[in-house]
């Protein structure tokens, strides 16, 4: 028996650069069930092989609440990102670029090395600074 309840609404493909875990996140749902899903797998998967920083890529059109973007981002450390440096682009960051720095904040008070950018080159050129301040 399928149970399709237990598909995620969200596709991440992951990608291996010398420093650091790339993971592209497709989707269109959000929530904080779906951000807590797909961060809870890319800590593990960087665990799993071994990286220290990540660099995420969201392309998901749906928007969370603030309610949802707060909570999920003080829990990252709790996610598996205690450990984890980690460099965050949103495809739509026009349209959610004050709940993502909003969430950057929250994510940084407890604990979580996160910077927000408009693209790969700079989160990689941020990556690759490792002893910088994380905002």
């Amino acid at each position: 028996m399928n149970d399709l309840a237990s598909i995620p609404p969200y596709k991440i493909v992951f990608e291996e650069y010398p420093n650091y875990l790339y993971a592209l996140v497709h989707g269109e749902q959000y929530g904080y069930e779906v951000l807590a899903g797909f961060l809870r797998e890319i800590a593990n998967e960087c665990k799993k092989r071994g990286f220290d920083q990540v660099c995420i890529e969201e392309n998901i059109s749906g928007t969370a609440s603030e309610d949802d973007v707060v909570r999920i981002a003080s829990e990252l450390a709790d996610l598996g990102f205690r450990d984890i440096r980690m460099a965050y682009i949103d495809r739509f960051q026009n349209e959610q670029q004050e709940m993502n720095e909003m969430g950057q904040e929250v994510a940084v008070e407890h604990g979580v090395q996160v910077q927000i950018f408009k693209n790969q080159i700079d989160a990689e050129n941020w990556l690759s600074k490792r002893g910088s301040a994380s905002v």
